[in-house]
């Protein structure tokens, strides 16, 4: 099948779809990551600093 063929106007090539598909989940997972990193980290310290003081 060609792709310039006119039976076949719908026709979308596979190629290309996934174009930055890889940088945008890893941009998706660091946006989720980053912040519950930052909340486990903070709860970690003010944990640690409960358990010195008190």
């Amino acid at each position: 099948m060609k792709h310039d063929d006119e039976a076949h106007e719908y026709y979308y090539p596979v190629e290309g779809r996934t174009d930055g598909a890889i940088g945008d989940a890893i941009a998706f997972i660091a946006i989720i990551l980053v912040p519950a990193g930052i909340y486990v980290a903070w709860n970690t310290v003010a944990s640690w600093i409960s358990a010195f003081f008190f």
